[in-house]
């Protein structure tokens, strides 16, 4: 499975930094909306920052040597074909459920072995000598929306558009908003064969780069095809 995400008009809106606000992050903004929806405050903003009103904002944490100026335009080839990323969302909200299917519980038993109307219960919920429920108590409830970090792998970026081909199911609906992060911790070991750009990408004048990149098919391994001989008859 792959998953289009774009970087619609990412631009660097703020650089908090540590002395006046106590902690070094990025304050991002992506898309554009209405003016007439924002109030005057965001809107200077927004022209200190040389860039027009966005529709969503978020924060990354980044490093003391990875602040970028405000008004920078992100694009998609920060990251690179064949990096593992972070993939943060809000999944899809999918009502009131059971046990069963909220949690995954086996349920009860067949009608043939004495278990009767009681085959999707949640079956016992605690102690009689206590008298309570427990807080955190798998039960029957509401399921999603509810936040979710996945690892996903870079697959394909288009510069031109901005697309991010991304392997892997995302949180969230389709067009929903995700927040793409470089992976950290053990994820981050499965980058240390490639050579990301640092801080971010910076284009240098009169070069031309490639529109697309794409990540290189795997090699296959002779060992695991005994079907197919290494070399032809004819050779």
């Amino acid at each position: 499975m792959v998953t289009v995400c774009q970087l619609d008009r990412l631009h660097v809106l703020k650089v908090q930094t540590l002395q006046k606000e106590g902690y070094e992050a990025l304050r991002l903004g992506l898309g554009y909306r209405s003016i007439h929806r924002i109030n005057r405050s965001e809107i200077a903003n927004y022209i200190k920052a040389g860039v027009g009103p966005k529709h969503h904002v978020g924060e990354f944490r980044v490093s003391s040597d990875c602040l970028l100026p405000a008004g920078f335009q992100l694009t998609a080839r920060h990251f690179v074909p064949g990096q593992w990323v972070f993939v943060s969302g809000w999944t899809k909200g999918r009502g009131y459920h059971g046990v069963m299917k909220r949690w995954g519980f086996q349920g009860g038993g067949s009608d043939l072995h004495g278990h009767k109307k009681n085959h999707r219960s949640a079956g016992s919920l605690g102690q009689r000598g206590i008298g309570k429920v427990w807080k955190y108590k798998k039960m029957a409830g509401h399921k999603g929306p509810d936040p979710r970090c996945v690892n996903a792998k870079v697959f394909r970026i288009e510069s031109a558009r901005n697309l991010i081909f991304l392997k892997g199911p995302l949180p969230g609906y389709k067009g929903s908003i995700v927040k793409i992060s470089d992976a950290r911790g053990k994820t981050a070991l499965k980058n240390l064969h490639i050579r990301l750009p640092y801080p971010t990408f910076v284009p240098m004048p009169n070069v031309e780069y490639p529109v697309t990149l794409q990540e290189p098919p795997p090699q296959r391994d002779p060992f695991l095809y005994p079907e197919q001989p290494l070399y032809q008859p004819d050779d």
